[in-house]
C-alpha cells in the first residue's frame, strides 16, 4: 500500500516496527507488530493537526496490520504516553529531536560555525589519519559494488555495541543487501568506507528520501576508537557531500549524540506516534513498554546526577560483550 491518502501526506507499505523493553542500553524483550507508516505531506514539518483520524477506519486495515506508525507530528499532536483517541490506542512515548546539516556553501565555509580550537582538533585528527593513508575514503554507489560493500560493511558491524548489544547494526540478510543494490540502481545509495593501510576499518551507508540523505547505519572497529575513525569518517563524508551538491540536506536522524550536536547545524523536535486497534492486548503491550521506558529514564536521570551514567554505560557495553563472546556451554560442568 502506497501513495497519498484520505488523512494527507504519504503511507508506505506494512513494516514490522520493533517496540524494545529496554533498560539503559539492554534489550530485555521485543514485540514487532505489522504497521502501515504514515508521512507528512511534502519535506516540511507535519501541520499541527496532522493527522486527522476521522479520515482513518481501523475496519479498512488488513487483518494482519496493527494499525498506523506515524512518522514526525508536531510536538503538541498527541498526549506522550497511551491515550484513547477515537477508535484508536494512540502511544507517544516521547519527544525527539532530529539532527540536520544544510550542504549549502562552501565546505571551509560549513567549518566555520565551529570554534577555532574545535576546528583545529578536527583537523589534526583528520590529517593525522590520513597521513599514513591519502586514499582512506572509497565511496561505492553502484548496484555491482554493492556486495563487497555490504561484506565489509557487516564484518565491521558485527563488533559494534550498536550489534552486540540493541541488535541495530547493519542487516546481515539477502534481503537487506537485495535493497541496497535497488536503492543503487535508482541512484539513492551512497556507501562509505574508510580504510587503514588498505583495511576496513569503519563504514556509513545512506540512502537518499527525496532531496535527503539519510545517515542511516555506522559503525568502526572498537580497537581503532583512539584515532577517532567515525568523527574523520563523518569530515570526510561531508567533504564529499558538499563537492557533489547533489542533496541540500544529511539527515542524521533522530537522537542525541555527540557528534551530531557537533555537526548539525540546525535540529527540529518532532514525536513519532503509534495508532493501533483498540485491543486488551495491544493495551497492555504499550502500557509495559511504557512503564519500562519510565523506570530507565528515571534511572539513567539519576545515574547522570551523580556523574556514573557514562562509566555504567560503558561497563554494560563491556558485559554485554563478553557475553556475545561466550560460548552457551561455558562453564558447564561434566
Amino acid at each position: 500500500m502506497s501513495g497519498g491518502s484520505a488523512v494527507g501526506g504519504g503511507v508506505d507499505s506494512t513494516v514490522r516496527v520493533r517496540f524494545k523493553y529496554q533498560f539503559g542500553e539492554w534489550v530485555l524483550a521485543d514485540w514487532r507488530p505489522a504497521l502501515l507508516t504514515l508521512r507528512p505531506p511534502g519535506d516540511g514539518d507535519a501541520d499541527a493537526q496532522w493527522p486527522e483520524l476521522a479520515g482513518l477506519d481501523a475496519a479498512a486495515l488488513p487483518a494482519d496490520v496493527a494499525g498506523y506508525q506515524v512518522r514526525r507530528t508536531a510536538v503538541q499532536r498527541f498526549a506522550r504516553g497511551l491515550s484513547r483517541q477515537g477508535d484508536w490506542l494512540c502511544y507517544s512515548p516521547r519527544q525527539e529531536r532530529l539532527y540536520v546539516v544544510d550542504i549549502a556553501g562552501g565546505f571551509d565555509e560549513y567549518l566555520q560555525r565551529r570554534s577555532a580550537k574545535s576546528r583545529q582538533n578536527l583537523k589534526r585528527s583528520v590529517k593525522r589519519f590520513l597521513e599514513g593513508n591519502p586514499d582512506a575514503l572509497q565511496v561505492v554507489t553502484g548496484a555491482e559494488e554493492m556486495p563487497a560493500f555490504h561484506r565489509e560493511a557487516v564484518a565491521i558491524s558485527r563488533q559494534t555495541y550498536q550489534t552486540q548489544l540493541l541488535g541495530a547494526g547493519l542487516p546481515d540478510t539477502p534481503a537487506f543487501l537485495q535493497a541496497m543494490q535497488d536503492k543503487a540502481t535508482r541512484g539513492e545509495a551512497r556507501g562509505y568506507l574508510l580504510r587503514d593501510q588498505g583495511r576496513a576499518v569503519a563504514f556509513a551507508w545512506c540512502a537518499a528520501r527525496g532531496q535527503t540523505l539519510v545517515y542511516e547505519v555506522i559503525g568502526y572497529r572498537p580497537e581503532q576508537a583512539d584515532r577517532s575513525p567515525g568523527t574523520v569518517l563523518l569530515y570526510l563524508i561531508l567533504e564529499d557531500l558538499f563537492a557533489l551538491g547533489r542533496y541540500p540536506l544529511l539527515d542524521f536522524g533522530p537522537g542525541h549524540a555527540f557528534y551530531k550536536d557537533a555537526f548539525a547545524t540546525r535540529h527540529t523536535d518532532f514525536a513519532d506516534a503509534y495508532l493501533l486497534r483498540a485491543t486488551w492486548g495491544h493495551r497492555w503491550r504499550l502500557w509495559l513498554h511504557g512503564r519500562v521506558e519510565r523506570f530507565s529514564d528515571a534511572v539513567g536521570h539519576r545515574l547522570e546526577r551523580y556523574g556514573l551514567k557514562k562509566r555504567i554505560r560503558l561497563a554494560m557495553r563491556s558485559l554485554a560483550s563478553v557475553w556475545r563472546r561466550t560460548p552457551p556451554d561455558a562453564g558447564a560442568g561434566t
